[in-house]
C-alpha cells in the first residue's frame, strides 16, 4: 500500500494553502494534481483562480478553458474563465461566459457583480447598474459590493445630464455609505475585494477633492489596516545615498513607462539608490523601455500583485522616498499608497487628479500646467516644478509613409485627427466637433476604437443624435500599432486635443512629427498639459480659451495650408525645448534633496 497522499488529501492541502495566501506551494499541489488526474475539475478550477490572482490571467485561460471543457455547467469555473478572459484584454469573450456562469447560477452574488463590472467596463452603464442592483439583493451584507456600485461610472456618457446624474449618484451613494455604522461595513483586502478604482471621476471636467478625500477617509474607517507604517520610518537614516522607490505596473511600452523612462535612468547615481517596483509579471527581454529603466536601476522588484506582498517588498527596501508614478489606474497602487513606507511620499501626474489620501505628502506638478490657486485642488502638497514634469525622448519616427488610401481615408478631405482614448470625449467636446463639421464643408474627423468595441458604438450614437447628418464624415478607426499610429497623426492636417483631459504622450508625439493640436486649457492641469508644452515652444495661435475659440482656430488651420505650415515650422524649429532636456530630472533630484532635508526624523 503506497504511503503517497491520494489527490483529494492533495488538494485539501493546496485549498489550505491557498486560503493563507501560500500560493506558490498551492500551484505546485494543483499542478501535481492536475498531471495525474488530468479529469479533476476542481484543481483546475481552483488553478486558475489562483493565476488570476498572481497577475497571470493568460494562464489561467488554459486551465479553466479546461476545467469548461470537463463541465460545460459548472458555474464557477465559467465565471473564473470570464475573469481571466477580462483581465488578459477579451472583454466580449468574457460576458459570454459570465452569461454562462449566471444561467446556472442565477442568484450568485459574484458572477452577477462580475456581469455588473464587464458591463461597466463594456460602456453599458444602466444594464451594469441593474446587475448590481442584483448582486446587492442577493448578498446585502457585501461591503465590496455595495462600494463597486457607489463608484459605478459611466465610461462612455451618453450625454452630459447623464454625467451629472451619475456624478451625484456617486455622491449620494458614498453619503449612504459613510453614516453607516463601522460594523456593518468592513473590508479585508480592498485592492482583491473591490478591484477597481475611481478611475472615470478625473474625466469629468470638475474638482474631484472632495470625493477623493471622503473616499480615501471611508476605507480607513472601515479597513484600518491600510494605515500601516513601517517601522524604519520612525528611525534615523543610515545609508549614505538616498533609498528612492519608484512604483507603478506600468513601466514599460506604455505612457507611464514613456514618461518616465528618462527620469528613472538619469538621476545621479552618486546621491540616489534607485529601487523600482513594477507589480506584476517580469516582462524582461520583452519591452525595451523596462530593459532600460531595469538596467540602470541598482534594485528592481516584480513582486506579484498582492496588496500584502507588494508591500512587503517595498518595505523591506528601508526607501527614504516613496515616488508613485501613477495612483488611481489600478486598485493595487491606489490601496498601497493608504501605507507609510517613507519618509516622504508623493505622487506625480501618470493619473493627474489628486488621490485624497493622507499618507501623500506632495503631488509633483508643473508651473507650465497649474493654473492660479491649483493648491485648491489638491489633499497633496502641491509641487510646481520650474521645469516640465517629464524629459520625453524622441520616438521613433517612421521611415516610410503611408497614404491615406492605407487607412480607407480621403485624400480630398481636410483630415482633423482626435488621437485620445474615447473615454476622453466629455459630452462638452461634442460641439466643437459640430462648429468644424458645419465651418468646414471637406472636414473630416478621425478618431480611434478604444479596447472595448462597444464604447465606438456607444460614441457613435451620441454623435448621431447631436450632430445628425454630420456625424457621418466622423470615422472611427481600429487601434493601430505604434508605427502605424504615428504614420496615421503625420496624414493629419489638424490634430485636436480633448478639452477637460488633454493628450500628454500622444501630444509629445504629434509634436515630434511638427503637427499642430488644438488644445482648450480649462481649470484642471489635466487639461493644460499640451498648452504647457506650447509655453514652453513660445507658440500660443493653437491655444484656444472657448469653446467656440476652439472651434475657430481649428478652422482656420484647416482651411489656410499657409498657416498651418507657418506654426508646423515653428514647432520643428522649438522642438529642442521639450525633448531631451534634462531638465525635470535636475528638478526632481532637487526636490528630492529639498524634501528629505525638512522631513520628520
Amino acid at each position: 500500500m503506497s504511503d503517497q497522499p491520494n489527490n483529494e488529501t492533495l488538494f485539501q492541502d493546496a485549498v489550505n494553502l491557498q486560503s493563507r495566501g501560500q500560493l506558490g506551494p498551492a500551484e505546485a499541489l494543483y499542478t501535481q494534481i492536475i498531471l495525474s488526474d488530468p479529469n479533476h475539475l476542481n484543481a483546475f478550477v481552483n488553478l486558475g483562480a489562483l493565476l488570476i490572482d498572481l497577475g497571470r490571467p493568460g494562464e489561467a485561460v488554459r486551465y479553466l478553458k479546461q476545467a469548461v471543457h470537463l463541465d460545460p455547467q459548472d458555474a464557477e469555473a465559467l465565471n473564473n474563465l470570464g475573469n481571466a478572459l477580462q483581465k488578459s484584454g477579451q472583454p466580449e469573450e468574457a460576458l459570454g461566459y459570465f452569461e454562462g456562469a449566471l444561467k446556472n447560477a442565477p442568484d450568485n452574488a459574484f458572477v452577477l457583480s462580475n456581469l455588473a463590472r464587464a458591463h461597466l467596463r463594456n460602456g453599458d452603464y444602466e444594464i451594469g447598474l441593474d446587475f448590481l442592483a442584483r448582486a446587492i439583493a442577493a448578498d446585502p451584507k457585501n461591503s465590496a459590493l455595495k462600494i463597486i456600485d457607489c463608484l459605478a461610472l459611466p465610461m462612455i456618457p451618453s450625454s452630459l445630464e447623464q454625467l451629472n446624474l451619475a456624478r451625484r449618484r456617486c455622491e449620494l451613494k458614498l453619503t449612504e455609505l459613510e453614516i453607516l455604522p463601522a460594523n456593518e461595513i468592513v473590508l479585508h483586502d480592498p485592492a482583491s475585494e473591490i478591484g477597481t478604482t475611481n478611475f472615470a471621476l478625473s474625466y469629468h471636467g470638475q474638482d474631484d477633492r472632495d470625493i477623493q478625500e471622503r473616499l480615501a477617509e471611508l476605507y480607513l474607517k472601515i479597513c484600518p489596516d491600510l494605515a500601516f507604517v513601517a517601522p524604519h520610518i520612525t528611525k534615523p537614516r543610515q545609508a549614505a545615498k538616498i533609498k528612492i522607490g519608484f512604483v507603478s505596473a506600468h513601466l514599460g511600452s506604455h505612457t507611464i513607462g514613456k514618461l518616465n523612462r528618462r527620469l528613472l535612468t538619469g538621476l545621479d547615481q552618486t546621491k540616489f539608490e534607485t529601487h523600482i517596483f513594477c507589480p506584476g509579471t517580469d516582462k524582461r527581454g520583452q519591452d525595451d523601455i523596462l530593459d532600460e529603466i531595469a538596467a540602470s536601476a541598482d534594485h528592481i522588484y516584480f513582486p506579484r500583485p498582492l496588496l500584502a506582498e507588494t508591500r512587503a517588498s517595498i518595505e523591506a527596501a528601508k526607501l527614504d522616498i516613496l515616488y508613485y508614478l501613477d495612483i488611481g489606474m489600478e486598485p493595487l497602487t491606489y490601496f498601497m499608497a493608504f501605507s507609510r513606507l517613507a519618509k516622504i511620499q508623493c505622487v506625480t501626474v501618470g493619473h493627474p487628479v489628486t488621490t485624497g489620501i493622507p499618507a501623500i505628502d506632495y503631488f509633483l506638478s508643473s508651473k507650465l500646467v497649474e493654473p492660479d490657486g491649483a493648491e485648491a485642488h489638491y489633499s497633496e502638497k502641491l509641487v510646481k516644478l520650474d521645469s516640465f514634469f517629464a524629459d520625453y525622448p524622441y520616438p521613433r519616427l517612421p521611415e516610410t509613409q503611408k497614404a491615406r488610401s492605407d487607412f480607407g481615408l480621403n485624400d480630398a478631405a481636410t483630415l482633423y485627427f482626435c488621437p485620445q482614448s474615447l473615454f476622453k470625449f466629455h459630452p462638452n467636446f461634442d460641439q466643437i466637433l459640430a462648429g468644424i463639421l458645419a465651418g468646414d464643408p471637406t472636414a473630416e474627423i478621425v478618431l480611434l476604437a478604444g479596447p472595448q468595441r462597444n464604447w465606438s458604438t456607444l460614441l457613435a450614437d451620441r454623435f448621431s443624435r447631436i450632430l445628425d447628418d454630420a456625424a457621418r464624415r466622423i470615422t472611427i478607426l481600429p487601434r493601430q500599432s505604434g508605427g502605424d499610429f504615428l504614420q496615421l497623426m503625420s496624414l493629419a492636417d489638424v490634430v485636436l486635443d480633448t478639452p477637460h483631459f488633454s493628450g500628454g504622450n500622444t501630444s509629445y508625439e504629434a509634436f515630434a512629427l511638427g503637427k499642430v493640436i488644438v488644445t482648450l486649457p480649462g481649470e484642471f492641469m489635466r487639461s493644460r498639459v499640451t498648452a504647457g508644452l506650447y509655453l514652453l515652444m513660445a507658440i500660443d495661435e493653437p491655444v484656444a480659451h472657448s469653446p467656440e475659440n476652439s472651434v475657430e482656430i481649428a478652422l482656420k488651420l484647416g482651411l489656410d495650408p499657409a498657416l498651418r505650415a507657418n506654426i508646423e515650422n515653428q514647432i520643428k524649429a522649438a522642438a529642442d525645448t521639450i525633448f531631451e532636456t534634462n531638465s525635470a530630472i535636475r528638478s526632481h533630484e532637487q526636490f528630492f534633496l529639498e524634501a528629505l532635508a525638512i522631513a520628520p526624523h
